[in-house]
This record gives structure tokens, C-alpha cells and sequence, in this order.
């Protein structure tokens, strides 16, 4: 590992443990570059398998010869270090009023005022780049020695969007999970993929298969991730979900 600091880039980046923002902290790992992750604290029932996680894979890519990038630690912001900021929150509620998605995009645009530039590891199939992509447009940038970045397109987006989304870069927008998994293969990153956390509410320290990551994670084929418990709740989930829906239509 290179340990000369000057004149390396300092890469922002919202770290989770999870299987995108690792993804992404692997590829950086490999640049000369200084990280600086950002665990954004809420309580999870998940935290305490996030932050092992983190620190495991943290470890492994420290000691790889192919490692390049110099890591900060990890800095841990708690609910209550939350930045308020009422732009952001009433945009969120306006977007979240027409469209699913995260509550967690509310306080992390707010944390991202701050930090000008953070990475946010949001890969092409998530809920929130098909909301760009279904209301405005992201667009593609280069930086010196890191490479292909992409950032919301501001000129072609509403201004709700920009309020919540102008203060990231966004690496992963155009990769799928599936296209990661084949680099994490390729690049003989496996024990890596394989030290991520996703799940909200594991069971038994197992992903639970029912929680949101859990379903995105599953439908997204990443299903060799799952014991066979995992999967059966995961189906009985769907089969209800399903169930509810027919009777509504029903209803109707």
C-alpha cells in the first residue's frame, strides 16, 4: 500500500459496508487516491454487522499488494450531528408525495450540502436513479486520476431534483449489481463481495430476505447471497404482497 499522502485526491464517499458502496470503495482502492468514508448512523438493527463489515473489508483491501489508495478512518455521524435544512426536507416530501423511495435520501441530502462532491454509490437499477432518470438526466464527467464520474444533469432536471441530488457524484449510476458481481469475479475480489452487509433486519446474523436491500438484492439476482431461509421468507413476502394486490383489484 502506498502510504505517500501529498498530491492524492481526497474521494468523499457514504460508506455502508454494503455491497454497492464496497464495490465502489474496492474500485477507488485500486487508484492513488486518499478515502474518506462516511457512516451515516440511524440506529439499524443492522449497524453493529455494517460497521464489522466496513472494518473487515477495510483490513483486506489494506493489505493487498494491488491496493494503491491511502484510507482515512472511518468517520461515524449520528442522528443527532444531522445538518436540518428545510429545502431539502420539503423537497423530498413533494418527490416521496408521487414516488417510492428511501427516507434516507431526505438527511443525506442534507449531510451532502456539506460535503460538495461525496460519492453516493447508487448503482443503475435503484429506485432512486430511475427516479432521475424518469423525471431529469444524469451526465457524464471525467476527473483527474479517478476517471469516469457521473452527477445529476441540472439543466435537465426539475428543481426538486437538483435541490436533493446536485451535491453528489454518482460512479455506479450506469453498472448493475450483476455487472458488479462479475468485476468483484474478475478482479479476484470475491472474499470482498462476500464481507459486505446488506440486510436491515438480519436474523440469526443472516439476511433476513424480507426487508427492502433484502428484495432489491434478490431481484436483482444476487440470490447465492441468501440461505434457504432467507429465500423462503423472501417468497412468502411476494406471495402475500400478491395476495393483498388481487384482493384490491377485487375490491375495486
Amino acid at each position: 500500500m502506498n502510504n505517500k499522502v501529498n498530491n492524492f485526491p481526497v474521494v468523499e464517499i457514504l460508506w455502508t459496508g454494503g455491497f454497492d458502496s464496497t464495490f465502489r470503495v474496492t474500485e477507488l482502492s485500486l487508484l492513488p487516491v486518499v478515502i474518506q468514508p462516511y457512516y451515516l448512523s440511524d440506529n439499524r438493527q443492522s449497524e453493529p454487522n455494517e460497521l464489522n463489515a466496513i472494518k473487515q473489508i477495510t483490513k483486506n483491501l489494506c493489505t493487498r499488494s494491488a491496493t494503491k489508495a491511502v484510507f482515512r478512518p472511518l468517520i461515524i455521524i449520528s442522528k443527532a450531528e444531522r445538518v436540518q435544512d428545510n429545502l431539502i426536507s420539503a423537497a423530498y416530501k413533494r418527490t416521496r408525495a408521487t414516488d417510492f423511495f428511501g427516507s434516507q435520501y431526505d438527511w443525506l441530502g442534507r449531510f451532502a450540502t456539506e460535503h460538495k462532491g461525496i460519492e453516493l454509490s447508487i448503482h443503475h437499477d435503484d429506485k432512486a436513479i430511475e427516479l432521475i432518470n424518469k423525471y431529469g438526466a444524469i451526465k457524464k464527467i471525467e476527473i483527474p486520476t479517478i476517471g469516469t464520474n457521473y452527477i445529476l444533469d441540472q439543466d435537465k432536471s426539475p428543481e426538486d431534483l437538483n435541490t436533493l441530488f446536485r451535491n453528489y457524484h454518482l460512479p455506479l449510476a450506469m453498472i448493475t449489481k450483476i455487472q458488479m458481481r462479475e468485476w468483484y469475479r474478475t478482479h479476484h475480489y470475491e472474499d470482498v463481495m462476500n464481507l459486505t452487509w446488506f440486510c436491515y433486519s438480519p436474523i440469526n446474523g443472516e439476511p433476513c430476505g424480507k426487508c427492502n436491500p433484502c428484495t432489491y438484492t434478490i431481484e436483482e439476482g444476487l440470490t447465492e447471497r441468501f440461505t434457504r431461509g432467507g429465500l423462503r421468507r423472501y417468497h412468502i413476502k411476494k406471495g402475500i404482497r400478491g395476495i393483498k394486490n388481487l384482493v384490491k383489484a377485487i375490491i375495486r
